[in-house]
């Protein structure tokens, strides 16, 4: 074989290689998309969360968690519902993580967070939600107005204005105040 067939075989050979690579499959670059996606969630969410937009924080965690199912989401994803007062939620949430987490650095809070949740629970009897009575049920197919909509708002406002006005007419005197140096009067 001349040395010139010898480089144009190794040169074929490197090309070909080269080409297997391109066209292999990549699961590195999906996976890659979903940590991407999963971070740029997380990160929302952490922003709303600073922010204390709890249920908008939630949404992002939730999705985050989705795009790639890391514990440490779930720990999140407990935090906003324990703000929110949802109980359960948080419950759960809490012990999932423990669950997918077990040597978690953080267990021993996680567990005491649980814990003052059930507490809570047993104590006010909630599950979630604001603890206290639920308001009462709209008639049907009635809606509730705005206070500014109401007729009792400005008649209530007329009557205020009205009675400063009255007060302000009946009370003034139409002379010019006197003061101790005297008072000087411009024909």
């Amino acid at each position: 074989m001349t040395p010139a067939r010898r480089v144009l075989r190794v040169i074929f050979v490197l090309l070909a290689l080269g080409m297997a690579l391109a066209a292999a499959p990549r699961p590195a670059a999906a996976e890659d998309a979903a940590t991407r996606a999963a971070k740029r969630h997380f990160t929302k969410g952490e922003k709303l969360f600073a922010l204390g937009r709890f249920d908008e924080a939630l949404v992002q965690y939730e999705k985050a968690f989705e795009a790639k199912p890391l514990p440490g989401f779930l720990f999140n994803i407990a935090q906003c519902h324990r703000n929110l007062g949802n109980i359960d939620q948080a419950i759960f949430s809490y012990r999932k993580y423990l669950r997918e987490s077990p040597d978690a650095e953080n267990r021993d809070a996680v567990e005491q967070q649980i814990e003052d949740l059930e507490e809570e629970k047993a104590r006010t009897g909630a599950s979630g939600g604001l603890v206290g009575p639920d308001p009462p049920p709209d008639r049907p197919g009635t809606t509730r107005k705005p206070i500014y909509a109401r007729w009792w708002f400005w008649g209530g406002l007329a009557a205020v204005a009205g009675a400063g006005a009255g007060t302000y007419f009946l009370t003034r005197d139409g002379s010019v105040p006197s003061t101790d140096l005297g008072n000087v009067v411009f024909d």
